[in-house]
């Protein structure tokens, strides 16, 4: 049982661990995922609000040159520019040029060139003509850009700045409210770069916004994670559970066999002498074996009453027959008792404060209750023992206690000795008789009288058992 509990538990945390691993790699691979996807839209959107805002003032220039008459003719122009994905994050720009004539629109020569064709036309100058005679608006651009991210459902604070090529700020678009550059992401508007001028665009913690994005997500991952340790661990729990009710169950087996097949045997040796060695006849002997025969099933009567009051419904039904108790009488009945059947060195100490101190108890019971608990202590003791039997009033209680300096409770055990067939584990031996319903049989009926017991414990020095009345 103790290789397949540990076997079970490896495959479980096997599991457990590797579920965990591979939620954590997905949560990851999604965040990657969603991360490169922002970057390439805040890159493509940046290219395209950058053109957009480009052939605005086109558009402008070619209006301002009709009202002053320097143009040809006086049809009026306009310059119309979309925005293509061509796939593998390849951008296309397509800037039209149209004139109407007489009602009819005739259209220009149509420029349609790759990001990387456009880029050279900048380099070649045409930027910087076009803004030496109107000005970037970083407003504009911005008021274009924030609607292009709407669009596409990225609500992401942001700046622009424009830099000289000594790397000094001219002009910076301002947010409202605080900006935090530390956090933030650079992107180059390389749709507006000139040889003397460079536009920035700082996104504000895109993996933040990221973080928020997958909130919901990251929330219901974590949350099925915990319900699978929560579950893994009460699973793991039910099965030491159960491998510990097997042990118990052995060892009580094991140690109640032996409990009641020494009466029986000693009652079958005595029955034996009397009828085939001739002890019958004799009136002292006959007596002797009948009183050995008569004590040996009483014990065991005991042991059987025992465990029948242990059961569900004859614990419900037990009834207490209260009257009033000298608690000194039945410490000293109880001590003349196992001083007359220890096999081991015991002594006893009385101490009852108040003396003639009394109470109201099952005098069968109570008696059983002390006598389990001594028991008790001369079983779990060395060579030698000395049990303190002490009553005493404090305020409105009354404090019983057995305490003894015999070999102690591990702390590992101490919460569990009241639990029904439970012992400190000793494995498959008998020099500790007993069948782990001495102390469960001492709480109920503690519990039955309406007190509380509790044990204190050092192992080494020994164990004390106080009963708290009132």
């Amino acid at each position: 049982m103790k290789f397949r509990f540990k076997s079970i538990a490896i495959v479980i945390f096997s599991l457990l661990i590797l579920v965990c691993s591979y939620q954590a790699y997905w949560l990851v691979n999604f965040y990657n995922q969603q991360y490169e996807k922002l970057d390439t839209v805040i890159n493509n959107t940046a290219e395209s609000s950058s053109f957009k805002e480009l052939a605005i003032r086109m558009s402008s220039i070619s209006t301002k040159d009709a009202e002053e008459g320097e143009a040809k003719d006086d049809i009026p122009a306009s310059v119309e520019t979309k925005t293509y994905n061509s796939g593998k994050g390849k951008t296309t720009i397509s800037m039209s040029f149209s004139k109407e004539r007489g009602g009819e629109k005739s259209s220009s020569d149509s420029i349609y060139a790759d990001l990387q064709e456009v880029t050279i036309l900048i380099k070649k100058g045409l930027l910087s003509a076009i803004g030496e005679i109107t000005p970037l608006d970083l407003v504009r651009l911005d008021s274009i850009m924030s609607a292009d991210l709407s669009a596409q459902g990225f609500d992401i604070p942001h700046v622009i700045q424009c830099r000289t090529s000594t790397g000094d700020t001219l002009v910076a678009q301002t947010p409202k409210g605080t900006f935090d550059f530390k956090n933030s992401k650079e992107y180059v508007l390389e749709g507006l770069k000139t040889e003397i001028h460079t536009y920035y665009l700082y996104m504000d913690n895109p993996k933040w916004y990221i973080f928020k994005d997958m909130w919901g997500l990251t929330s219901v991952s974590v949350l099925m994670v915990i319900l699978l340790i929560v579950t893994f661990i009460y699973l793991l729990k039910i099965i030491l559970r159960q491998k510990t009710i097997d042990e118990i169950k052995t060892d009580f087996v094991n140690n109640m066999t032996h409990e009641l097949k020494t009466p029986i045997s000693v009652t079958y040796a005595a029955v034996d002498a009397l009828q085939n060695f001739g002890f019958g006849d004799d009136p002292i002997k006959r007596k002797e074996y009948l009183d050995i025969s008569r004590e040996q099933l009483m014990y065991l009567n005991s042991l059987v009453e025992q465990i029948l009051t242990m059961s569900v419904e004859e614990r419900k039904n037990l009834k207490l027959d209260l009257e009033n108790i000298e608690v000194g009488s039945i410490f000293e009945s109880q001590k003349n008792k196992f001083l007359l059947n220890t096999v081991k060195p015991t002594s006893f100490v009385i101490d009852i404060q108040p003396e003639g101190l009394s109470i109201e108890a099952d005098r069968l019971h109570f008696g059983n209750v002390v006598s389990n608990l001594i028991e008790n202590a001369i079983k779990y003791s060395n060579d030698s023992v000395e049990i303190r039997l002490s009553a005493r009033k404090s305020g409105s209680k009354i404090v019983l206690s057995v305490c003894d300096n015999g070999i102690g409770i591990p702390d590992g055990s101490l919460d569990k000795i009241f639990d029904k067939f439970y012992r400190v584990h000793t494995g498959n031996v008998h020099d500790v008789k007993g069948y782990g319903l001495g102390l469960f049989y001492v709480k109920t009926i503690v519990v039955k009288h309406g007190w509380n017991i509790k044990a204190k414990s050092v192992e080494g020095k020994g164990t004390c058992f106080e009963i708290m009345i009132g």
